[in-house]
């Protein structure tokens, strides 16, 4: 049986001897429960530079995003690769393209992919509708991202975990606040601090944020998910990106060994320091690779537009730029995005095909189905790579 011991940021609170399933160690050691979040970190100068590139970094990006003929097309592209690192990092591995295929119409992927991938979608499309309609309240957004994910009812109590949860999958490293009424009231007491007045750089309180949604863990279903979604609306909230266009996922995936270690030292010896500015230093890289993306990917789509020499009707152009977001696509989908005939859609997505802009797929369960190899290539986890300070 664990006894209560506690750091500046926590405490541990000892678990009952009868739940089944929790890690030995981690029932030895307790649950974390975290303390209120502070009102105000002393910060270093170092810590706060760093601080700021991060801010320009992000300023930099969402200026860039704006850039591209259909910027909306650059946000879905963001909001599918980051679903599928976070869906890795959950344990559910697939390729970018299974993901793209999994969500045309008419595609039923003989996989167990597309139902988890779904809700992972929705999740997103969820919060930032949410925030769009002006939901302001952390608890109801908070809420009806959960709800969207298990795909319940958000007027239900089917959302709120009542089980014993750990970080780390196969590898725990810290048991999540204890389940019901301790991280119920955590939660609400997080809400309180999101929506009152701090002295925290809007940064360092979204890596505080970040930090209390990975450790609370309050939903039933999908916690890792929505720590990681937190980032993208708190940032769109507060105004400082317009859109989702950070895929955090990657670089947490790219760090998962020290972005453990980190959360772990927090939870053992209070340093926010430490913690705000190593996710600093990640929402920097993430969007210096973003904005290297941007410009591969303008200069691939207009490598794409001199294919269609003497192609290039009104239709074609318009299917083209929307390649962006859905570089796999299959005739249905391009008549629901532009309003035009199956048939129509059909003949635009061979003249792309005889141009070598889009590739058929032809083996199952992706028949009927184009890609655009140059595209899919940029817009891969694997590329761009990791740039260097």
């Amino acid at each position: 049986m664990a006894t209560t011991r506690s750091s500046p940021a926590g405490m541990w609170i000892p678990v009952r001897d009868e739940w089944d399933g929790v890690p030995g160690r981690l029932l030895t050691e307790g649950a974390f429960l975290p303390k209120p979040l502070p009102s105000d970190v002393v910060l270093s100068s170092r810590t706060h530079r760093a601080l700021a590139d991060a801010q320009e970094a992000l300023g930099r990006l969402d200026e860039a995003t704006v850039r591209l003929l259909d910027p909306s097309a650059l946000v879905r592209a963001t909001q599918v690769r980051e679903v599928q690192r976070s869906a890795r990092l959950d344990g559910i591995s697939t390729a970018l393209l299974e993901v793209l295929v999994s969500q045309l119409p008419g595609v039923r992927p003989e996989t167990a992919v597309e139902p988890a991938i779904s809700s992972y979608l929705r999740a997103g499309d969820t919060g930032f509708a949410a925030l769009d309609a002006g939901v302001t309240d952390h608890v109801a957004l908070m809420s009806s991202v959960a709800a969207a994910f298990a795909g319940v009812d958000t007027a239900g109590t089917d959302i709120w975990r009542t089980d014993h949860s750990w970080l780390g999958g196969t590898d725990p490293f810290l048991l999540a606040s204890p389940p019901g009424a301790a991280s119920r009231a955590a939660f609400e007491q997080f809400a309180a601090w999101s929506s009152g007045e701090t002295e925290i750089p809007v940064l360092a309180k979204v890596a505080l944020g970040h930090f209390f949604h990975e450790v609370v863990r309050p939903f039933r279903h999908g916690n890792g998910h929505i720590a990681r979604l937190y980032v993208g609306l708190e940032l769109a909230r507060s105004g400082v990106l317009r859109g989702q266009v950070l895929p955090l996922s990657t670089w947490i995936d790219r760090n998962l060994t020290e972005y453990r270690a980190r959360i772990r030292r927090l939870a053992d010896e209070g340093d926010y320091e430490q913690w705000i500015a190593f996710f600093a230093e990640g929402i920097r890289a993430v969007s210096r690779d973003e904005l290297l993306l941007i410009t591969k990917l303008e200069a691939a789509h207009e490598a794409l537009h001199r294919k269609l020499s003497g192609r290039r009707t009104g239709n074609i152009r318009k299917v083209l730029t929307a390649l962006i977001a859905t570089p796999v696509t299959n005739h249905r989908q391009v008549a629901e995005l532009h309003g035009i005939t199956t048939k129509n859609a059909g003949d635009v997505c061979a003249r792309l095909v005889d141009a070598g802009v889009l590739h058929r797929l032809d083996e199952k369960p992706y028949a009927k189905a184009y890609y655009a190899p140059d595209l899919l290539r940029l817009l891969s986890l694997t590329d761009p790579m990791p740039t260097r300070p």
